[in-house]
């Protein structure tokens, strides 16, 4: 069996599988993007609207949020103390009665694990981003 290289189409090949990575590339990165704001816990819709894709290189995209609870809303916290910031006591309504305390034991928060997931569905769907990346360049 004799096999033939012409250079010439492989140094066109070069070109086009680069362009069908950072295609592929950029697709996955949408995809975590658009899981994170689908997925997030939306009491408000404030940490769902708050996560932004950046492109940080050819093949290298940041998504992230400013969000200060997004990692505790993931990862959940173990129990804590809640104080008034502006009042001698807190303020609330348990059963219809009005509650006064100058401190509460918050029982914590079971995270949803959100982060995780939104990767996860967005790596089921690598090999579709690729095979479309290669289409888009005549490659499939």
């Amino acid at each position: 069996m004799r096999a033939e290289i012409d250079f010439n189409e492989l140094r066109q090949l070069v070109p086009k599988i680069r362009r069908a990575l950072n295609t592929s590339t950029s697709l996955l990165g949408q995809e975590v993007w658009g899981n994170l704001m689908e997925f997030s816990p939306q009491n408000h819709g404030r940490l769902a609207g708050s996560w932004h894709l950046q492109q940080q290189g050819e093949r290298l995209f940041i998504v992230g949020t400013s969000v200060e609870y997004a990692a505790v809303q993931n990862d959940g916290s173990d129990p804590y103390m809640i104080y008034p910031r502006q009042a001698e006591v807190l303020r609330f309504v348990v059963g219809g009665q009005v509650i006064y305390a100058k401190e509460v034991m918050h029982p914590g928060i079971t995270g949803t694990h959100y982060i995780e997931g939104s990767i996860a569905k967005a790596e089921s769907r690598i090999e579709e981003f690729v095979y479309t990346a290669l289409s888009r360049e005549g490659l499939s």
